[in-house]
C-alpha cells in the first residue's frame, strides 16, 4: 500500500511540476507573438517611411495608396497574431486553473491522492472541460489591447493627418 501512496505522491509532484512548465511555455510563446508582430509592424512601417524620406523631391508619387495597403495588411497582421495570442492565453489559464484545484485537492486529500480527480492529472491545456475565464484571463486581454489595437490606432490616425 506504501508503493502506491509513493507512487501517487510522485504523480502528482510530478505533475504540478509540468503545469509550472506548461505555463511559463505559454507565456514564453504568447509573448514571442506579441514581439514579433511587433518587430513586423514598426519593421515594415520603418522601410516605408525610411524610402519616402530618400525619395527624390522632383519625382511627384503619389504614396496614399501604398500607405494604405500597408495599412491594411497591419490590420491583418494584428487580427491574425491577436487571434493566435487569444488561443495561446486560454490554453495558459486552462493550465493554471487545473493547477490550481489539483493543488486544493492535493491539500484536501490528507494523503489519500485517489480522491483526486482524475481530469486534473491530465494535459489541461487542450481540455476544453476546464475554464479559462478567470479573473487573471481578463487581465491578460486588457493587455493585449495596448500591443495589437494602440500601435494600428496610432498608424490610421498619422495616415489621416500625413497624407490626406
Amino acid at each position: 500500500m506504501a508503493d502506491i501512496h509513493d507512487l501517487m505522491e510522485k504523480l502528482v509532484l510530478a505533475e504540478i511540476q509540468g503545469k509550472n512548465q506548461a505555463i511559463h511555455a505559454y507565456e514564453d510563446i504568447v509573448w514571442k507573438i506579441r514581439g514579433g508582430f511587433l518587430t513586423l509592424l514598426f519593421g515594415g512601417w520603418s522601410i516605408l517611411l525610411t524610402g519616402l524620406s530618400q525619395a527624390k523631391e522632383g519625382v511627384a508619387v503619389d504614396y496614399q495608396p501604398l500607405a494604405w495597403g500597408l495599412f491594411l495588411f497591419s490590420v491583418g497582421l494584428a487580427f491574425g497574431a491577436r487571434y493566435l495570442d487569444r488561443s495561446y492565453i486560454r490554453r495558459k489559464f486552462r493550465v493554471i486553473t487545473a493547477l490550481n484545484r489539483l493543488i486544493d485537492e492535493a491539500r484536501l486529500s490528507a494523503g489519500d491522492y485517489q480522491k483526486l480527480t482524475p481530469e486534473l492529472l491530465q494535459v489541461a491545456g487542450d481540455n476544453p472541460t476546464i475554464p479559462y475565464d478567470v479573473a487573471g484571463y481578463r487581465e491578460a486581454l486588457r493587455a493585449d489591447l495596448s500591443v495589437y489595437l494602440a500601435p494600428l490606432a496610432v498608424l490610421g490616425i498619422v495616415i489621416m493627418l500625413v497624407l490626406r
